[in-house]
């Protein structure tokens, strides 16, 4: 009976131990590969928590001259030992400011949106095992595995792709719109500094001039040449000038602390930097105002943003809507049935009886209307935000032509006082009054010189032009 067990056919009981241990073997080497591939794309987690206080402590401590810094702005062509200015200060900003840092990390996370749907659905592992306690031969065991697949619509997956690509234009133009903001912020703060530095100057000179016009009539008082009410008036003008003088200095220091908030340092490191203001000196006026306005209303980082995120609507629209018949998920399988080796393949395909989709289709077309109305504000407040800026240019330079002819009529007086001093025809009093009319004079020029810088750089962030220069053309 040995024998006859050892020559029975395939079929038989030593068949099935055969099958057995070839589907066993099957199985185990289906297993492992499994495992080997799930291993290979296994990512591991690593930690990176934040400490306040030493997050805290590396903020307070940032200078201009860091090491770090220092070599950024030398691989930028900036020598930082010539001073900074416009240019040096806003590479500054991008290195040091967390604005453009948080605008470049949602990028990050929007170009790993776009990773997300590019990638393919991982097969379905599926293991039903049984026993037949009723059947003991040829084998009480039912065991097979099936790997399911899922063939998705493809119009569905092209129309995710192309909105997470979208989003990821977005995300972009928002890093460009982010760094002009760093841009335009340090230029205010620098221009203010630059206005401010320039009236603190001219205050202390106005305010010497008041001092001596005081002194001089005080004598005149003192010997009776001129009434008590006439000194009394020329203190008063000179406690106003030195109180301007102090105005001015509080300015000038509330500027510094916002330039240096501007590009990301604390005011510390400011108190003995060498700045430069070259740029304010060569101002670049635009010359075509329509094409740069029609370049602006299409080309702005902003509005580049709004309609890459309409765009991303448009397509998530388009997904939905092809979402309807989302795919096939197709099965094939191996199955050790009772010591039967069978071969199975499933297919499953949902219907689309009850709902076609019907809430994510609505969803998706109010968000394309959503996204076409913000594309539509971006641009509408872009040209309000330049015809007021254009409006406040072209209305400060018209100030300033009658400003500086105010200033050469002051001057021309000024010299005429000063002649008349010199060939004794005139007193004192009369030449520093003339000098404090000059002086009050050029002050009105450099607040009209002031509006008018104000206003081009207003018009540069409507724009999103340059218009300052370090170096003359």
């Amino acid at each position: 009976m040995r024998a006859g067990a050892v020559s029975r056919p395939a079929g038989g009981c030593a068949g099935g131990a055969d099958a057995r241990r070839a589907g066993g073997v099957w199985w185990r080497g289906l297993a492992g590969a499994a495992l080997l591939l799930a291993l290979a794309g296994c990512a591991r987690y690593r930690p990176a928590p934040i400490d306040p206080a030493a997050t805290a402590a590396a903020l307070t401590a940032r200078r201009l001259d860091q090491p770090g810094l220092v070599r950024f702005l030398r691989a930028m062509s900036v020598a930082p030992d010539r001073g900074f200015g416009l240019r040096a200060l806003t590479l500054v900003a991008v290195y040091e400011r967390p604005g453009l840092k948080l605008a470049t990390a949602e990028a990050g996370a929007a170009a790993a949106g776009a990773v997300l749907a590019r990638q393919v659905p991982n097969p379905t592992l599926s293991l039903s095992p049984t026993f037949n306690a009723t059947q003991a031969n040829p084998s009480p065991i039912r065991i097979g595995p099936e790997i399911s697949f899922l063939l998705a619509n493809f119009g569905a997956r092209q129309a995710g792709i192309a909105a997470a690509d979208a989003r990821v234009a977005a995300a972009r133009d928002m890093v460009a719109q982010a760094a002009w903001q760093e841009r335009g912020a340090v230029r205010a703060a620098l221009l203010a500094l630059f206005i401010d530095r320039r009236a603190l100057r001219l205050s202390r000179r106005l305010a010497g001039t008041a001092a001596e016009i005081e002194t001089t009539i005080a004598g005149r008082a003192a010997s009776g040449m001129l009434a008590a009410s006439v000194l009394a008036g020329a203190t008063q003008a000179a406690d106003r000038a030195r109180l301007a003088v102090a105005e001015a200095r509080r300015r000038r220091d509330d500027d510094r602390a916002r330039l240096a908030a501007a590009i990301g340092m604390p005011v510390a490191a400011l108190r003995h930097a060498p700045l430069s203001f070259a740029a304010f000196a060569h101002p670049i006026p635009p010359r075509d105002l329509p094409a740069l306005v029609r370049r602006a209303l299409v080309a702005r980082p902003d509005i580049e943003a709004a309609l890459a995120r309409y765009r991303a609507a448009d397509a998530a629209l388009r997904q939905a809507v092809d979402s309807q018949f989302p795919g096939l998920r197709i099965g094939p399988g191996y199955e050790y049935d009772q010591g039967d080796n069978k071969f199975v393949l499933s297919l499953s395909l949902p219907l689309p009886v009850l709902n076609q989709h019907q809430g994510q289709i609505a969803v998706a077309r109010a968000r394309r209307r959503v996204a076409a109305a913000a594309f539509e504000r971006v641009q509408a407040r872009a040209l309000a935000r330049i015809d007021v800026a254009a409006a406040a240019w072209r209305g400060s330079r018209a100030v300033l032509r009658a400003a500086r002819r105010l200033e050469v009529v002051a001057g021309r007086q000024d010299a005429q006082a000063a002649a008349a001093y010199r060939l004794g025809t005139t007193g004192r009093l009369r030449l520093l009054e003339a000098r404090r009319g000059a002086l009050l004079a050029r002050s009105r020029r450099l607040a009209a010189e002031a509006e008018m810088l104000r206003a081009l750089s207003g018009l540069a962030d409507a724009l999103e032009i340059p218009v300052f220069r370090e170096t003359p053309a």
